[in-house]
């Protein structure tokens, strides 16, 4: 795995792997994400991706807390949603694991999303639902 377009920020980094064009990212250790620093996080991402709809793989391992504001804004098409086609939420933290699984059920995204503890299977998940996508689209 070879990591391009690394792009780093106070709160969050991202980058790309190999020839494939899902977005990785990761949090900054002991992350606590209010409405402020959610906007952020959205706003860096459209930076990044330069406005591109991209599929994603979220590592959540390092976040410590999420306001339910901020949990809202990332789940509506005008905040965290935008340009997002299908997202993989990654965590070995039981913390995270039990937060991301809830917030999938409650909030039933509207782009694909699932939580996943395995690196490989959940980018063999968003290779899948993206192909999945591109057939539709043809």
């Amino acid at each position: 795995m070879t990591r391009r377009d690394y792009q780093q920020f106070e709160t969050t980094s991202f980058w790309k792997e190999d020839d494939d064009d899902i977005v990785f990212w990761n949090y900054k250790p002991g992350l606590e994400i209010d409405i402020a620093i959610a906007k952020e996080l959205v706003r860096h991402r459209l930076e990044y991706t330069q406005g591109q709809s991209v599929y994603t793989l979220i590592d959540f391992t390092h976040v410590k807390s999420v306001t339910k504001e901020a949990r809202d804004y990332m789940n509506s098409e005008e905040g965290g949603l935008k340009g997002v086609l299908g997202g993989a939420f990654l965590s070995n933290s039981i913390v995270s694991t039990l937060f991301i699984n809830l917030y999938i059920k409650i909030s039933s995204p509207t782009v694909p999303a699932k939580f996943f503890t395995d690196r490989g299977e959940a980018i063999s998940w968003l290779k899948k639902i993206k192909a999945k996508q591109e057939l539709h689209m043809q």
